[in-house]
């Protein structure tokens, strides 16, 4: 049988640490590993492939998309409108790249989107449903596991067996929702913070003063990581007590997948994207009020917290079986 070729466009690995880069990654090993009898994988090269599989809606990729005889497929890691409260970009530019991004799906032969309410946003422009897939966003488990050694990474990182550490992972600039989680560090001293990422497009992002004060001088019970691999998040997931981002935009929650693989309990902000990919199994809030009064829950009730590692527990299972796999 021949193997059908297929040549993977993507720029992601330019920026580390934003979630397109892993998702890609990911994608890029899960290939490899299960796709070899049938597959040819190959990685920003020519134009004669079976497949021109585009991951980053760069010029480079784009034209070789367009002049390529195969069939084109374009993964959808975020919609037009994405850079918004991201970025600090003049409104000229972000209409631009809204006109670009929108231009590079509705070229492609099919879709592939990371989440289903991805699936009505690209109908509304325009595209046929019957060349849109929905595959979520995968974590291997051998880069995501449970570590036993909990207390030893403890020592490590200078926290005591007892703290109960609450960890949230992403790029620092506003819609992340950074300057929430320090204003509930800061009213929770008798608790222990990590941010995990970084500044990866400087001052140009969103939030940048403010965030880069409380990242020079942190309140005490916070710690600011920067920018670190992702087997370094690993441990951080398995030293931590609790998961939580109170982002208010994500177009899948790579990192909540992630989280779920370590078995901690999640607590979100109550965002449409969630709903049907992890199907209510984390604790949601709209406000700092609701997110302090899960956490203290989560910290003060055993009962609870269990019930909550088991539903990550729950998310994992789906992974490692690709239960969120479904058509458009």
């Amino acid at each position: 049988m021949k193997k059908i070729s297929v040549n993977m466009l993507s720029i992601a690995n330019i920026v580390k640490g934003q979630g397109v880069e892993s998702a890609y990654n990911e994608l890029i090993e899960l290939l490899n590993k299960y796709g070899k009898k049938s597959l040819n994988v190959y990685i920003n090269k020519g134009l004669d492939y079976d497949v021109i599989h585009m991951h980053t809606v760069n010029p480079t990729s784009y034209i070789k998309q367009r002049l390529a005889s195969g069939n084109t497929l374009t993964y959808v890691h975020f919609l037009p409108n994405s850079l918004e409260g991201t970025l600090k970009i003049p409104s000229l530019f972000m209409d631009v790249y809204s006109w670009w991004v929108k231009k590079c799906y509705m070229k492609s032969d099919y879709l592939v989107v990371v989440n289903p309410t991805y699936i009505k946003e690209m109908i509304k422009m325009g595209y046929d449903k019957k060349r849109i897939f929905y595959i979520p966003n995968v974590v291997s488990n051998e880069n995501f596991f449970v570590m036993d050694n909990k207390d030893e990474i403890r020592k490590k990182y200078n926290y005591k067996k007892n703290d109960f550490i609450v960890i949230g992972v992403g790029q620092l600039h506003k819609a992340k929702g950074v300057i929430d989680f320090i204003n509930i560090a800061k009213q929770n001293p008798d608790i222990k913070f990590i941010w995990v990422g970084g500044f990866n497009f400087g001052k140009f992002m969103e939030g940048y003063n403010e965030i880069k004060k409380a990242f020079d001088k942190p309140p005490k019970n916070l710690m600011f990581t920067g920018l670190i691999e992702r087997k370094e998040v690993n441990i951080l997931l398995n030293m931590s007590d609790v998961f939580f981002l109170p982002s208010y935009y994500e177009s899948f929650g790579l990192v909540t997948l992630e989280a779920s693989m370590t078995e901690k309990p999640i607590i979100l902000r109550d965002l449409d994207v969630y709903k049907e990919i992890f199907n209510n199994k984390y604790l949601k809030g709209k406000n700092n009020e609701d997110f302090i009064k899960n956490i203290r829950n989560l910290k003060d009730n055993k009962k609870l917290y269990d019930k909550y590692v088991n539903k990550s527990k729950s998310i994992k299972k789906c992974i490692m079986k690709k239960q969120f796999i479904k058509n458009g």
